[in-house]
């Protein structure tokens, strides 16, 4: 089960993303050369501080709105007399503290985090349902979605991931479809949103908003909860798609797919709405009988996505019935979207053709968890999963390699030293489908000088395939520190901290400038108490600091053993042994 099967629900809105982008550009890191214009917005050639110095590194949920439901049984609703839940907010937060938008490094920043996030669905007096975000990163990014705008503007990407430790508080709300839902999966949902058109232009009124829709569902134990275990379409040349998957609902005889993130939108300058890019495309879906070179398509229905309302009402989530024959012949051919033409072959007969917008490939492999951050002596399980038309495969072999081509910009160098990584060259799948492996991690003995730690990239592939015909998005992005030694981190002085907290003044000038100045000891030593409080968080509280989430956990350690000096010297009752992060 995920946000595409039943009981679903799709919402609408803006989000908002606020990251301070100093730090984008990795020389502002070395301390020795940094410069006060790099803390400035950037002003025509001069890049400064890029376009948002001052962020608050806040990422936020802005007049989100349910806009349909789909039932279990396969009916829809988008009257709020039918089923009150229609209209109510999909928000975040009720406190002050936002959730957090975080590179992995500023030399992979194609994989941003949301760390932080509560969601909740809301009618303004009670919270139906709350619960935590599971921390994810976006993934299918491409730069071409919105071909009116131009750099990041242009841009989308989704974010998929579950809903944890929810709260329902529905039982007099008299919605069916919040009963049918928490009735489906009472513990964890599933939720994906795809963000497009942000705006990063600091002079206009919207600047770090952006679009968002999305969709939620059930979710179970068992599966993935960053991917969905379903058929997997690639866009294919000149098409101006991007990625989509489909699953197909055997039970309610319907293929069900996700083109939130595949097509194209531009503003039209008549109306002032969002529009489809191309909307004379005849797009239908069908299956590909034929043998390699030579097509042989199967009708299965038409994409009805020309609506004004249809991204908002749907997020691109388009459900087509079928009948046994169709049914049957999705289980044993490729899906593909085609710009369909018919053409009369002759009085009697006619034939599909057109141009192929996406090809399902049909073997496929996804990590679900793919972004880290690893210690020296720590290790982390990815946890894989091969398919073969949406159907997992067993004793399916899956290579792997070190690849870090995917990183940038530099100086300084990625991925080396190479030998700090183990790692098998090969895993299998179980019986279920899915392949366990352990990626273990040594010190990288600061190789970037003035960045902590090193970026490396695996990349992954059925071993029949190469990766570069894979996804490009699916590979595993690591982040492993340096070690710090064992006398700093117990009793460390300002002048072991000052490096590190320096760092931080420079990068976040909205942190130094207007709340504390991480620089100035006395600054640090007299909010000792409250800099514990924070450095001490959970890294999933969105008051953990830093929000950047990008400190190790030598450093972590001695930032909290000197604060703990510090008041232990001004009130000794107050003062804690460190232990355990």
């Amino acid at each position: 089960m995920s946000y595409l099967n039943l009981p679903r629900l799709t919402f609408a809105g803006l989000f908002q993303a606020d990251p301070s982008t100093v730090n984008n550009d990795p020389t502002h890191y070395n301390n020795e050369t940094f410069e006060p214009s790099f803390q400035d917005y950037q002003s025509g050639e001069n890049l400064n501080g890029w376009w948002n110095p001052d962020g608050t590194g806040n990422w936020r949920l802005v007049g989100c709105k349910i806009t349909k439901v789909s039932y279990s049984d396969g009916t829809e609703e988008t009257d709020p007399t039918k089923d009150p839940v229609i209209g109510l907010s999909i928000t975040d937060t009720e406190n002050k503290t936002a959730a957090k938008i975080v590179d992995l490094d500023s030399q992979q920043q194609m994989v941003s985090m949301i760390w932080g996030l509560i969601v909740r669905i809301t009618d303004g007096k009670k919270n139906l349902i709350n619960g935590s975000y599971k921390p994810a990163a976006f993934t299918n990014i491409w730069f071409t979605r919105s071909p009116d705008l131009s750099h990041d503007a242009a841009a989308a990407a989704i974010y998929q991931s579950v809903i944890e430790d929810l709260c329902w508080d529905i039982d007099s709300f008299g919605s069916r479809y919040l009963n049918e839902l928490k009735a489906a999966s009472p513990e964890k949902l599933s939720i994906q949103f795809t963000l497009d058109r942000f705006n990063g232009d600091f002079t206009a009124a919207d600047f770090t908003l952006g679009r968002i829709a999305g969709s939620i569902g059930p979710s179970y134990e068992s599966e993935p909860d960053h991917f969905v275990i379903g058929r997997q379409l690639f866009p294919q040349a000149g098409s101006n798609c991007n990625y989509a998957t489909a699953l197909l609902d055997e039970s309610q005889k319907t293929l069900i797919l996700d083109l939130g993130n595949a097509f194209q939108f531009i503003l039209n300058k008549e109306s002032k709405k969002i529009v489809i890019a191309d909307p004379t495309r005849n797009i239908v879906a069908a299956v590909d009988q034929g043998s390699s070179g030579n097509p042989d398509y199967y009708y299965l229905g038409k994409i009805e996505y020309t609506d004004l309302d249809w991204y908002a009402s749907s997020a691109g989530v388009c459900t087509i019935s079928l009948d046994d024959e169709g049914i049957s012949l999705v289980k044993q051919f490729p899906l593909v979207l085609i710009d369909y033409k018919e053409t009369q072959e002759n009085t009697f007969t006619s034939f599909m053709t057109g141009s192929v917008l996406l090809q399902e490939f049909e073997n496929y492999v996804c990590a679900d968890q793919f972004v880290f951050q690893l210690n020296p002596g720590e290790s982390c399980d990815v946890n894989l999963y091969a398919t073969h038309l949406g159907n997992l495969i067993p004793d399916k072999t899956i290579e792997l390699q070190l690849n870090n081509s995917f990183f940038g910009p530099t100086p300084p160098p990625v991925g080396v030293p190479k030998s700090i990584l183990s790692f098998p060259p090969s895993i299998k799948t179980d019986s279920s489908g899915k392949a366990t492996f352990t990626i273990k991690a040594g010190d990288p003995g600061n190789p970037r000088e003035y960045i902590d730690g090193q970026v490396y990239g695996l990349a992954y592939s059925l071993s029949e395939d190469y990766f570069t015909n894979c996804n490009q998005s699916n590979f595993i992005s690591l982040l492993v520190y340096d070690s710090v030694p064992q006398d700093k981190i117990d009793d460390p002085t300002w002048k072991d901290l000052l490096p590190t907290m320096q760092q931080y003044a420079n990068l976040y000038p909205l942190m130094s400038k207007g709340i504390f100045n991480l620089a100035d000891k006395n600054v640090v030593d007299q909010n000792a108490q409250i800099l514990k409080l924070v450095f001490g968080k959970e890294k999933t509280d969105p008051n953990y600091m830093p929000a950047t989430r990008d400190l190790s956990r030598d450093k972590l350690k001695m930032i909290l053993n000197y604060l703990n000096k510090v008041i232990a010297a001004s009130d000794p009752k107050d003062s804690i042994t460190f232990k355990k992060i």
